[in-house]
């Protein structure tokens, strides 16, 4: 074996033995971070922020078209008879879907809470429930009716992280498959060749990233008295009316109740505010499966094995260059570590940009961890060497 082979071959196994154990310190220090209550708050903050929330912050200064399939109504906190009144005028109208977002727990025995049962009972309307913790359905009282056409409310089921990023379209109980109500809407609002055509029912198979378009103003919402006083309903027709909570007046940036937080969030990291109602993240979620703007996760077993490979070259590299340069070492690593970091970064938002999400934060960060590990490497050959004989590139 020639001397140029043997030390390619020596390089290739010292960067994979160097790769394997910065690997194993990575997840140690995983188990240490995520498990340990001291680090309770850091892993949470971490959990709760990815960089392509930047991605929505800077396109939301771009103009945005509003979306005129679907209208907002606000319920704010108005009578039931007010409620009625507008749901019966949003049903004279030619809306396609109707939804009511909107939970009436108790039964108040008037004239009102007759017609809103009576109400909800119409075919394009579709009520909502929550599914509790436990899989128990948390719904309107039994007067307004016991099979309604209904879709849980539920975002997703992972409570891991409290920024609406993911919905889940469908919930598998030991009776039945539910639908969420944004689908279950949507499916109203398609005719069952598009939905068909658009293998929407295997697309939401799983849980799947929300296509955010944009916040409130990003959709025509109107008020319960702009309903009620609408003197021509052709601005409904052939829309989705979803009624639900939107502040109170609309859109107050004060107001949190059934407030969330999104990739929309101005601020993007430290402490801030709720940024979107429920209705307005359902809207979203309505308009990405009527237009079939899906987004495509990368496979995890795909970011895994990208994970090992930048590992690998980074090691191999570094302890090539390591041989090569004494006094300019650190200097070049920092340079190479920092246009990797920038390039991947690049990358990954210009795949977000066309609807594939990419995770590249963990490989980033795992591959510079692993660079930097070379010099411990390097320590440890030297250290085997003063007790047995170790071939090493390195020596």
């Amino acid at each position: 074996m020639s001397k140029k082979r043997k030390h390619r071959k020596l390089l290739l196994r010292d960067g994979l033995f160097s790769t394997l154990l910065s690997l194993l310190v990575c997840y140690l220090f995983s188990l240490l971070f995520f498990n340990t209550s001291f680090f309770d708050p850091l892993s949470k903050a971490l959990q709760d922020f990815s960089f392509l929330d930047v991605y929505y912050a800077e396109r939301l200064n771009e103009q945005e078209l509003t979306d005129t399939k679907v209208i907002l109504v606000n319920v704010e906190h108005k009578t039931r008879q007010e409620l009625a009144n507008a749901l019966d005028k949003v049903i004279e109208s030619r809306a396609k879907a109707i939804g009511f977002d909107v939970i009436l727990r108790e039964f108040e025995k008037t004239a009102a809470d007759t017609l809103l049962a009576k109400l909800l009972k119409e075919d394009r309307v579709i009520a909502t429930y929550i599914i509790g913790d436990d899989g128990e359905e948390i719904k309107s009282h039994t007067f307004f009716g016991e099979n309604l056409t209904s879709g849980f409310a539920n975002f997703s089921f992972d409570s891991s992280s409290s920024v609406i990023r993911e919905f889940s379209g469908r919930y598998e109980s030991k009776q039945d498959i539910k639908e969420s109500l944004p689908v279950v809407l949507a499916r109203q609002y398609l005719s069952p060749k598009e939905w068909s055509a658009r293998e929407i029912d295997e697309k939401i198979a799983k849980p799947r990233v929300i296509n955010y378009q944009g916040g409130l103003d990003h959709y025509l919402h109107l008020t319960i008295d702009d309903i009620l006083y609408l003197e021509n309903t052709d601005l409904l027709n052939d829309k989705i009316i979803l009624f639900g909570y939107l502040g109170s007046p609309s859109g107050n940036s004060f107001d949190i109740e059934d407030k969330h937080f999104t990739p929309l969030n101005t601020t993007t990291a430290g402490k801030s505010i709720p940024d979107m109602y429920g209705a307005t993240i359902h809207a979203n979620i309505i308009s990405m499966l009527i237009s079939d703007r899906f987004m495509y996760k990368v496979p995890r077993l795909l970011e895994l094995t990208l994970l090992f490979l930048f590992s690998f070259v980074a090691s191999v590299y570094f302890i090539w260059l390591d041989r090569r340069l004494n006094i300019s070492y650190r200097t070049v690593r920092k340079t190479v570590l920092f246009v990797f970091s920038i390039l991947l970064v690049w990358i990954t938002l210009l795949l977000f940009k066309r609807g594939i999400v990419f995770k590249s934060a963990t490989i980033i960060a795992v591959a510079v961890f692993s660079a930097g590990f070379v010099k411990y490497y390097k320590h440890l050959v030297r250290y085997i060497n003063t007790k047995r004989k170790f071939k090493s590139y390195l020596n």
